[in-house]
C-alpha cells in the first residue's frame, strides 16, 4: 500500500472518529439537556460558595444584623468591639469567644423610598428607587436562606424583618424559656428584646448607629449549622444573655 493510500485510510478514519463524537454529543444533548444544566449549574454554585467560605471571616460566634442602615467600615467595627466586649468567656478566666457580625441592609417601602427622594421638592427618583427595590428584594429574600442555615443564633433585626421572615413564629425561642415569669423589662412581645431599651445601647454610643426598634432575638437551635452543636448553640445563649442582662457600671 502507498504512502499517499494510507494517509487516505487514515483521513477517513479520523472523520470516521469526529463524526461519531458529534453523533455521540448530538445525543447525548438531545437526551440528557436539562440534566446537563443542572449538574453544571450546582458545579457553579458549589465554586462560588467554596470562594466565598474561603474567605469569610471566622469567629466563634455569628450574629446577623438586618435592618434599614449600612454599617460603614469604623461603625462595623464599632459595633464589633460591643459584641466582643460582652461575649462569655471560653471557661471561667479563660478568653472571650469572638463575634463576627454577618449584615443585610433592608428597608420597607417608605424608608427605601425616602432614601431617593428629594427632601425639598419632594420628588421621587423613580428610577433610582425602582433598582434599589430590586435590590432590596434580593437581599430580603437571602437572608431569608441564611437563616435556614443555622449559622446564626443571635439576631438584630428591623421590625419589618422580624413580621416578614415570620421570626416569631417560625425562628425565635420565648424569652421564658431564659428568663421564667421575670421576662426583662425591655421585652418586645415575649420572644424579642428592643435594642433601644437595653442599658447595653445606652452605655454604648457605637451601639447607637444602629435604630433603636432593632430586636435583638435568640432563635432556637437548628437541624444543621453552628446552632446544630449544643455547645455551640449554650455559647449563643450565654451571648444573648450578656446582651440583655448587661448592667451600666456604676
Amino acid at each position: 500500500m502507498s504512502i499517499e493510500e494510507k494517509e487516505d485510510k487514515l483521513a477517513a478514519g479520523e472523520i470516521t472518529e469526529r463524526s461519531r463524537f458529534s453523533l455521540w454529543m448530538e445525543n447525548f444533548w438531545y437526551h440528557y439537556k436539562f440534566q446537563a444544566i443542572v449538574v453544571m449549574a450546582a458545579i457553579f454554585i458549589f465554586a462560588v460558595c467554596f470562594v466565598q467560605c474561603t474567605q469569610r471571616e471566622t469567629g466563634d460566634l455569628t450574629v446577623s444584623f438586618a435592618g434599614p442602615y449600612v454599617l460603614e467600615g469604623d461603625e462595623r467595627e464599632g459595633v464589633l468591639d460591643v459584641l466582643n466586649a460582652v461575649a462569655p468567656r471560653t471557661e471561667e478566666g479563660g478568653e472571650r469567644l469572638s463575634v463576627i457580625l454577618s449584615t443585610y441592609p433592608i428597608y420597607n417601602e417608605e424608608e427605601l423610598r425616602a432614601l431617593y427622594t428629594d427632601p425639598e421638592t419632594g420628588i421621587c427618583d423613580e428610577s433610582g428607587y425602582q433598582t434599589a427595590k430590586g435590590y432590596n428584594a434580593d437581599r430580603l429574600k437571602n437572608f431569608g436562606s441564611y437563616l435556614m442555615t443555622g449559622e446564626s443564633a443571635v439576631l438584630l433585626v428591623c421590625p419589618y424583618v422580624y413580621e416578614y421572615q415570620n421570626v416569631k413564629e417560625k425562628l425565635a425561642r420565648p424569652l421564658s424559656d431564659l428568663y421564667g415569669d421575670n421576662l426583662p423589662a425591655a421585652s418586645y412581645d415575649g420572644y424579642a428584646i428592643r435594642l433601644g431599651d437595653t442599658e447595653l445601647y445606652r452605655y454604648y454610643p457605637a451601639l447607637q448607629v444602629l435604630p433603636a426598634d432593632t430586636l435583638l432575638v435568640l432563635t432556637q437551635s437548628y437541624v444543621w449549622g453552628a446552632s446544630a452543636d449544643e455547645s455551640t448553640y449554650k455559647d449563643f445563649e450565654a451571648l444573648f444573655r450578656a446582651l440583655v442582662d448587661f448592667k451600666i457600671p456604676q
